[in-house]
């Protein structure tokens, strides 16, 4: 398994995020983190990037505790894209999707073939030497999923991608441009993903697993898409 997470629990300052989250991803599969504002998603990510640590049960990525990775195979790893990306300095669109690639510099001469195909996937070929500052919410947002998409593209060994609201920001027709695309990184490379969705609606959008969180932080459910979104679940 890729990740595994047992009774996970999560409290910050006192306060209960998160109670008993137990789930299992395996290689290639895609799970959708879902549930109201306020139910620890984003902080479930935090726990498995590492940048949180889980306070009751056990977590486990590739085997081991996010905390036991050094920060290169980490980074060769895991790859995540969180709800604030904002760089304020002029880089240019193909100068952050690069960044990505900065964890395997030792080999470098494939960057720029990867960073192409990644442009060409989301359609940014026409953006490679614009400014960040110059684009708009929804094209930026582009660009930081390319960056994080890059940074796993072509992985020899099983890595992970952790989304933090991917679809926040887009118009319908690059929603639909990003699901095809992390459609091919799991049918092309040894990848799993874990997305942070706050639109139920998009639930039946490719999803191999759900995880349904309550505004408590209290796991609901944890399944198919067929299992865990039942009226019951969602009354």
């Amino acid at each position: 398994m890729i990740l595994v997470l047992d009774q996970v629990g999560l409290e910050l300052n006192g306060r209960s995020i998160l109670k008993d989250v137990t789930l299992k991803l395996a290689l290639g599969q895609h799970l959708a983190i879902m549930g109201p504002n306020g139910a620890g998603k984003s902080s479930l990510l935090g726990l498995i990037t590492g940048d949180l640590e889980v306070t009751s049960g056990c977590l486990t990525v590739f085997g081991k505790s996010p905390s036991a990775f050094q920060p290169l195979e980490r980074a060769q790893r895991i790859s995540a894209l969180s709800q604030s990306s904002e760089l304020r300095f002029p880089f240019t669109v193909e100068e952050v999707i690069g960044l990505g690639r900065y964890p395997f510099r030792a080999k470098a001469a494939s960057t720029a073939r990867i960073v192409r195909e990644v442009m060409d996937a989301l359609q940014l070929n026409g953006f490679a030497q614009r400014s960040m500052l110059s684009l708009s919410g929804g094209e930026r947002q582009r660009v930081h999923l390319a960056r994080a998409v890059a940074q796993i593209w072509s992985s020899p060994v099983p890595a992970l991608l952790l989304l933090d609201e991917p679809f926040a920001a887009l118009d319908i027709a690059h929603q639909v441009g990003v699901r095809r695309l992390l459609a091919q990184v799991l049918a092309a490379h040894p990848v799993s993903i874990v997305s942070v969705v706050h639109d139920l609606g998009q639930a039946t959008q490719g999803y191999d697993q759900i995880c349904l969180l309550t505004e408590q932080g209290d796991q609901l459910a944890f399944g198919a898409s067929s299992a865990v979104l039942t009226p019951n679940h969602l009354s």
